[in-house]
């Protein structure tokens, strides 16, 4: 499958099940690009201090953190698009926040 096909196929897995789950918590998501097994996204936070809470119990991400009142880290984020992504594409590789 060519790179152009792979970024469909990324971007529709995005928009289903990622990017309503951003949006339900005030945030968002956009894929910037693919190459390589490496999935480029941008990110956009709300100034809700527990902005994608919603999206990291969705996709079982740890962050340490139990009260839900410090900021969720970027990384946490990157590392539940990259395990939803992988549940469907085992050959993606990593994923990198671009601003």
């Amino acid at each position: 499958m060519d790179e152009s096909a792979l970024f469909e196929m990324i971007d529709k897995i995005i928009q289903e099940s990622i990017r309503p789950v951003l949006k339900a918590d005030g945030g968002d998501i956009t894929l910037v690009g693919f190459s390589d097994g490496v999935v480029k996204i941008a990110l956009e936070k709300t100034r809700v201090p527990v902005t994608f809470s919603n999206f990291l119990v969705t996709f079982k991400v740890r962050t340490d953190c139990s009260c839900g009142s410090c900021p969720i880290p970027a990384v946490a984020v990157q590392d539940g698009v990259l395990k939803r992504l992988k549940e469907e594409m085992p050959d993606i590789r990593s994923v990198e926040i671009v601003h």
